[in-house]
């Protein structure tokens, strides 16, 4: 039985508004109800998953953490705010900064030893290795009253 998986296209859904309120309506948006946590895109193959989070201006493992817990991915850190302005003098702000967590659902089987990160270009990629769905199992037989080991 295979798991059918639902791609809605955001980017149809954007031209339909921006028809209907136009163009400057996610810039209204946006003023209103601020990004509040990192881009994430999250593909996988029959071995591997990999998550990139975009993170820009990271500049240290201190800046970051990664944590497992069960089927979620928890990436805490904090995205420095660089400008010679405070955030209150900016007259447009859209990018991340300041403290985050990003929690984000697994949806396969890993092996929580196999997974690696790696930071570049404002891009933070981590890999996870997917745990083989089927095992075989061996059953052994016995004859009535013998001992089965």
């Amino acid at each position: 039985m295979s798991k059918k998986k639902v791609h809605f296209d955001w980017a149809s859904l954007q031209d339909k508004v921006d028809s209907v309120l136009g163009s400057e309506f996610w810039h209204e948006l946006n003023r209103v109800v601020p990004k509040r946590t990192a881009c994430t895109d999250l593909y996988e193959n029959d071995t591997e998953g990999v998550v990139i989070i975009e993170l820009p201006g990271l500049s240290s493992t201190e800046d970051l953490s990664i944590s497992l817990e069960s089927n979620k991915l928890i990436v805490q850190g904090n995205i420095p705010y660089r400008y010679p302005v405070s955030q209150d003098e900016l007259t447009m702000q859209e990018r991340l900064t300041g403290p985050f967590t990003k929690e984000i659902h697994i949806p396969f089987l890993y092996h929580p030893d196999q997974v690696s990160a790696a930071y570049k270009q404002g891009l933070l990629e981590i890999r996870l290795v997917k745990i083989k769905k089927t095992k075989p199992i061996s059953v052994s037989f016995t004859k009535d009253g013998a001992d089965p080991s």
